[in-house]
């Protein structure tokens, strides 16, 4: 299985990138792969994959199912062994400083791994990852950073529907960002078990983006069902990396996503493009 790279779609972003994944500071975590390849007991999963990302970038790797996006996932991630090629996030060698490379890159999305509990609230997840965060000595998260908590992703909800109202018509609307808050209740007291697919998969992203890493990697964003979903989920994701690159731009974020079709973000790229800069958008196909 190879891979051809293909870049979709390249802007210059209004803060200068650190493109040659030189440097350990979250500025300069672009991602580079060369030669990376994995065999299993089945035989190749994945074989030669060259992929450069940028600091600040969307790197949407596509194929379908059984052609190991899961596993280049994980792998870019350190967590998952590869068999040949060499790959660095930042300054970070992936097959030698795995450890470093999971502190920098979090998972927002994988099935099997970031599954939520159905029977917890909104605010149990929360501070349930803050405890996490936190030193081990400190295992209990405050009323009051949790409404802080709470409160920035309510802000941010409301900073993504200010970009939505100012889209054209016809593209996406108030209603859809409504329907896309996970939170509906400021106190996060809503169940697991009463979310929609797409808010399940909005909080997983929140729970991977508290602790505002350099780059998050998401998987199968098709397994949202729904067209309609998939697009406002991939708005979502492009709405919040915009909204930290202005207001944390020594920190941008990087998005890894993979998906079987990629015309839903084609579709979504060209709606947001008065209001989105990522770095690059780059396409690795996998076959």
């Amino acid at each position: 299985m190879h891979s051809h790279l293909r870049t979709i779609a390249e802007t210059t972003a209004d803060t200068t990138h650190d493109t040659t994944g030189g440097a350990a500071e979250p500025g300069g975590s672009g991602i580079s792969l060369r030669g990376w390849s994995l065999n299993g007991k089945q035989g190749e999963v994945f074989a030669d994959v060259d992929l450069d990302v940028p600091a600040g970038s969307v790197a949407i790797i596509r194929g379908a199912a059984g052609t190991g996006k899961t596993s280049l996932l994980l792998s870019l991630a350190g967590r998952m062994h590869v068999s040949a090629g060499s790959g660095s996030v930042g300054e970070y060698d992936i097959r030698k400083q795995a450890r470093a490379v999971r502190s920098c890159v979090s998972v927002g999305h994988v099935a099997g791994l970031t599954d939520l509990e159905k029977d917890f609230t909104v605010a149990q997840h929360l501070a349930e990852r803050l405890i996490m965060l936190q030193p081990w000595y400190k295992p209990w998260v405050s009323k009051s950073t949790l409404r802080e908590v709470i409160g920035t992703i309510r802000d941010t909800i409301t900073s993504a529907t200010e970009v939505i109202d100012r889209l054209p018509p016809d593209t996406f609307s108030t209603a859809d960002a409504e329907d896309a808050d996970f939170l509906i209740d400021a106190e996060g007291a809503t169940f697991v078990s009463d979310l929609s697919e797409l808010q399940k998969f909005l909080l997983e992203f929140s729970l991977s983006s508290l602790s505002q890493p350099p780059v998050i990697v998401l998987d199968n964003i098709d397994f949202l069902r729904e067209r309609r979903d998939r697009a406002r989920a991939w708005a979502g994701l492009l709405i919040y990396q915009e909204l930290r690159r202005k207001r944390d731009p020594d920190n941008p974020l990087t998005l890894i996503v993979t998906c079987e079709d990629s015309g839903d973000v084609d579709l979504v790229l060209e709606s947001l493009q008065a209001e989105i800069r990522p770095a690059s958008v780059i396409e690795c196909e996998l076959s």
